[in-house]
């Protein structure tokens, strides 16, 4: 029997140990226990995105954690996590990025696991056609012995370039990656530039439509690419083959220290970062992320589901919840995956959503689209080229040429010469005189020249389209009635819808860049043309017509002239957009100052991209400036001349 003294004690003791019981399971069960959200990296691409999706349901239904998402730009994303503004970044390559590697370095950041069994591989590819052939389509292979990086000296003009026909292209990584780097100096150490341009597609989703349109035609294409990605699974590649792996090489031609050496591409290990702080107060989901494993085939598909299939992050991720729980239940404790899978079970009560969506028909023009898109990449692709190649060997480039070629001292002339005939006033000549000089003392002179050889082609097109489509448009108020919703669209609809048709229809570069432009810039002149006739004084016509003036004398010595002002102005705002359009023509292999502000942007390194703005502010204020002087009346420049 027990001591009656010692019963107040033992239950007390079993009181504790049930409390410190409950306490323990309370805490294992949620691991979130501030007020505080976990703010989670919103990033764009697909692997990245379903990661991300991933780490919120578990955190959300399985450990019963407050979260929010947090989009921006990789760069920002990954400042703001070394600051602890955000806490989790659920896709991290090692070596990708610098602003990691230092923020690891000063022991803000810590990336915890490794998500990807295996790592991610990367390297230089091309498509298994272009060594094997595709005999099911009559396709005989164009470079049957090419193996190894080295032999590429051999098999240039495979590759033809359309900017350099004499040269093969290779295919970059995205302006900013670290990888970019790398593969320049390796491109450089192999001697290469002999042979190929080493083109920089600008961003991952131009280099993608690149290589899907190449191989949709069956055309020889050298790229860099990696994996996981949804390209692997859906088209078949070789990578071709380096020396093996040395790390003091790989760390040489990343750091740009040290002797470069040929090396593989390092096997990068992808993870989860996190803040230190977060890492230091969430123990048990550090111990979470560091258990997470994806096979590189399993997300692959998931990928390929994302891109092709039409299926977002969320989608995906219940499909994987859904189809491997033994895989994800090793991830956590019993109690957390419970929680997890009692989430998954259908639910019998419809949503307000679920209703909602009941409402409305599912209509999707998506899946149409893409399929009209690849069937006239198929059939259609060839011709398109050629007009790309056309205009680019026969308007672009002898432009671009010309302009490089004249001293910088001679242009600088000129263009004090065009403003001091259009506003005779010194001051103003002096400072974009000046501007201009700048611009060349910072390095950018070059840049300069191609930015505005896109603008100037791009100007040139819009006017021999825009000009007389407002005329004619003057002339039918049918042919008015029907362009003006049409002129709409094409100043409203955002230019990254038909940027990718664009790109594999007519390839990456300058010709895109300036189609999309001239789509962009070119309803203004239409509408200020039309305006600007329809607003001629409809009695200075009729003296005219009682002079006897033919239709065509009416529109060249009358209606033309009295619009002028109007016409100047159109010219003056598609001047104007088409070098707007700068940043977004870098997006998709244009080079130029764009090409130094997307690069800034997506390395936050802030003087570059200030440095390159700056050069575009510039160059906007001295174009806009001097087309305002000859759009002005003659009467107007007359009256500043006799001022001056």
């Amino acid at each position: 029997m027990i001591n009656r003294r010692r019963k107040p004690f033992l239950a007390l003791w079993y009181f504790l140990a049930l409390w410190l019981c409950l306490w323990g399971s309370s805490a294992s069960a949620q691991a979130c226990v501030d007020d505080q959200p976990i703010r989670l990296a919103d990033l764009s691409w697909e692997s990245a995105a379903f990661s991300t999706e991933l780490y919120q349901q578990i955190l959300e239904k399985a450990y019963g954690c407050k979260t929010e998402r947090v989009p921006g730009s990789s760069a920002a994303l990954e400042s703001a996590l070394a600051q602890n503004d955000i806490q989790v970044i659920g896709e991290i390559w090692s070596g990708r990025t610098e602003i990691i590697e230092k923020a690891i370095k000063a022991g803000q950041v810590q990336v915890i696991g490794n998500t990807l069994m295996g790592g991610a591989e990367q390297g230089w590819y091309v498509p298994d056609y272009v060594v094997d052939g595709d005999p099911a389509k009559g396709i005989k292979p164009v470079a049957p012995d090419l193996r190894t990086v080295e032999d590429l000296g051999r098999y240039a003009t495979v590759f033809s370039d359309p900017e350099q026909p004499g040269k093969g292209r290779f295919y970059n990584c995205p302006s900013g990656w670290v990888c970019e780097t790398f593969n320049s100096r390796l491109f450089d150490l192999y001697g290469l530039g002999e042979h190929y341009q080493n083109f920089r597609p600008g961003t991952g989703a131009a280099l993608d439509a690149a290589i899907s349109a190449a191989y949709d035609r069956r055309e020889p294409i050298l790229f860099y690419y990696w994996q996981p990605a949804g390209l692997m699974a859906k088209y078949s590649f070789k990578k071709l083959v380096s020396a093996p792996f040395n790390e003091g090489c790989w760390e040489a031609a990343v750091s740009g220290k040290g002797k470069i050496c040929p090396t593989d591409f390092i096997l990068a290990q992808i993870g989860v970062a996190a803040s230190t702080p977060f890492v230091q107060s969430h123990p048990d989901l550090v111990t979470l992320f560091e258990k997470i494993r994806l096979e590189p085939e399993q997300m692959n598909t998931i990928i390929l589901g994302m891109t092709e299939g039409g299926q977002n992050a969320s989608t995906q991720v219940q499909k994987f919840l859904k189809e491997n729980p033994e895989q994800w239940r090793s991830w956590m404790p019993v109690a957390q995956a419970d929680r997890l899978q009692a989430t998954l079970a259908p639910q019998e009560t419809k949503t307000v959503r679920a209703v909602q969506s009941g409402f409305f028909p599912q209509w999707s023009a998506a899946d149409w689209v893409n399929r009209q898109l690849l069937a006239a990449v198929q059939d259609w692709g060839t011709g398109f080229r050629q007009i790309s190649a056309w205009i680019l060997t026969h308007a672009i480039l002898p432009v671009e040429r010309v302009l490089q070629q004249v001293p910088a001292w001679a242009i600088l002339a000129l263009t004090g010469l065009l403003a001091w005939w259009g506003q005779r006033r010194f001051v103003p000549v002096l400072l974009y005189v000046a501007g201009l000089y700048l611009i060349g003392a910072m390095g950018l002179w070059d840049k300069l020249m191609q930015t505005f050889t896109l603008v100037l082609v791009a100007t040139v097109f819009s006017v021999l389209i825009g000009v007389p489509l407002g005329i004619l448009s003057a002339r039918s108020r049918l042919l008015r009635k029907v362009l003006t919703p049409v002129l709409d669209v094409m100043q409203t609809m955002p230019s990254f819808v038909y940027l990718i048709p664009v790109l594999m229809l007519f390839g990456l570069g300058k010709v895109p860049a300036v189609l999309a432009t001239v789509v962009y810039a070119v309803p203004p002149l239409i509408r200020l043309t039309s305006l600007g006739l329809r607003q001629v004084d409809k009695h200075v016509m009729e003296a005219a017509q009682a002079y006897g003036v033919t239709r065509w004398q009416m529109l060249t010595k009358v209606t033309l002239p009295l619009a002028r002002p109007s016409i100047m102005a159109g010219i003056n705002q598609t001047t104007m957009m088409a070098l707007s359009m700068v940043v977004v023509a870098s997006m998709i292999g244009a080079q130029g100052l764009g090409e130094d502000v997307l690069a800034g942007i997506q390395t936050l390194d802030i003087g570059r991209g200030l440095q390159a703005g700056v050069a575009i502010v510039i160059l906007a204020i001295v174009i806009d400036r001097i087309s305002q002087s000859f759009g002005r009346s003659q009467r107007h420049r007359r009256r500043v001349r006799r001022q001056a």
